[in-house]
């Protein structure tokens, strides 16, 4: 009881602070700390070494074709011990409510119904209710836009049902081989390019992934347009499917800060955010003035995910060798965001395994599901990979779900075999529907 109690407020920890302060662009959610000890993902993991150039370390060559529509090929990864993968599975997602979304009106204008008042800097903060009717997955059917920081990646894809639902498309990509993003524009600090090396573990910046397609903010009355150019694009609406190959080992004193001031926090982190949430005028971090929350405490707004955090931030709740997913929007507050504090030892677990049960300390024999307003299978968390994996997180509005998946390139179940190693221009409706359907390991 007192480990399960554990868990559940290191969630409420975790989650309370992700809209952090303005100051912090080099932490989760605004989180600070310096890096732990070394272990079994530091330096002596396969493929450990840092990466350098367009082309990624250790990659390999690539059979990488035009990208987006054309596909992108198989990639060579790194080796390490194969592993049976890992799901968790959220369901009944979406339902109608509401968030305060940040609009662009004078003081005392009656627009401002939710917050009229000042953002974190002193500025004016103008803020409505919006709402939202419908239950096909919202509010995650809305634009969103994928955020990474301290991870290595070689290949990324993002899929969305084309005119005929029955046949998705890959509309954005990236490879390593070319190292320039079809669709896909990648903003670090106030740089914004489709040219993309992959390694984002020299530093402990934060860096966002939008499409190529400028975001119209119109005349600004209805919707809030920040000076920030880097930012104005459009993320991805209603069902998509991001698919990246990627590793999170290597050597933590090797992470600087994002200034390149000292030992930077080398807690890998992957979140797939509204976009408004970036476009508060602090790219997510203006706690005061942004549609993270309705109450201030938890994240009950306009809807974040985080798909992939390791969490360290040097106190009980903190362990380097593994990530926590998490669900967050007006619809439940929280759903999901397990972790496996200091108590937890990876080595306690058999090298085949991908996601295990923190509250019971044990491995899920079957991928777990986690249902909003209803039951969850224990506390699901993720031992950190060694090595190259394919990470994956797909919404779908037909079947109300997020699928989120570890799968390790050797190992690459049937349900999968569509899309991986391939990465194709397209998939099919029945394949999308398998891999809704996988609850790894199986």
């Amino acid at each position: 009881m007192k480990r399960s109690s554990l868990f559940v407020q290191a969630a409420l920890v975790v989650l309370a602070c992700a809209c952090g302060d303005g100051g912090d662009a080099g932490g989760q959610g605004g989180q600070g700390g310096q890096a732990s000890g070394g272990s079994s993902t530091g330096t002596t993991g396969a493929g450990a070494g840092p990466s350098t150039g367009t082309t990624g370390a250790g990659a390999g060559p690539s059979a990488s074709t035009t990208g987006a529509g054309g596909g992108l090929g198989p990639h060579v990864p790194e080796p390490s011990t194969p592993t049976r993968g890992g799901t968790m599975t959220f369901t009944n997602i979406g339902a109608p409510g509401w968030w305060p979304r940040r609009i662009d009106r004078e003081p005392g204008d009656p627009a401002c119904d939710y917050k009229d008042g000042d953002d974190t800097w002193g500025g004016h903060c103008c803020m409505t209710e919006h709402h939202a009717t419908s239950d096909k997955l919202a509010p995650f059917d809305e634009e969103m836009t994928l955020i990474m920081k301290a991870i290595r990646v070689k290949q990324l894809a993002v899929y969305q049902p084309g005119s005929d639902p029955a046949a998705w498309q890959m509309i954005s990509s990236w490879d390593a081989k070319d190292g320039v993003g079809s669709n896909l524009l990648v903003t670090e600090g106030q740089a914004t390019s489709a040219d993309f090396t992959g390694d984002l573990t020299k530093k402990d910046c934060v860096t966002y992934f939008t499409q190529d397609k400028p975001f119209a903010c119109g005349d600004g009355k209805d919707y809030y347009c920040p000076d920030d150019p880097g930012i104005m694009h459009l993320g991805w609406a209603g069902s998509k499917l991001i698919v990246f190959l990627a590793s999170m080992t290597f050597d933590d004193a090797g992470v600087e800060k994002c200034d390149g001031g000292g030992q930077g926090h080398p807690g890998p982190w992957v979140a797939f955010v509204a976009s408004e949430l970036i476009r508060d005028g602090g790219r997510k971090w203006n706690g005061l003035c942004n549609c993270y929350s309705k109450t201030g405490t938890v994240g009950d707004g306009c809807g974040e995910i985080n798909v992939f955090e390791v969490v360290m931030d040097n106190n009980e709740y903190s362990n380097r060798e593994f990530m926590s997913t998490g669900v967050r929007s007006y619809q439940e507050g929280h759903i999901g965001g397990s972790v496996c504090g200091s108590g937890c030892d990876r080595d306690e677990f058999a090298e085949d395994v991908e996601v295990v049960d923190a509250c019971a300390q044990k491995a899920y024999d079957e991928g777990p599901v986690i249902e909003a307003g209803g039951a969850s299978d224990g506390c699901p968390t993720w031992r950190r990979p060694i090595g190259d994996r394919y990470f994956m997180i797909l919404l779908d509005e037909a079947q109300r779900t997020i699928q989120v998946a570890v799968i390790h390139p050797e190992r690459i179940p049937s349900a999968a075999a569509e899309m991986l190693p391939d990465l194709p221009g397209g998939l099919s409706r029945g394949s999308i529907d398998a891999m809704l359907s996988m609850r790894l390991p199986e």
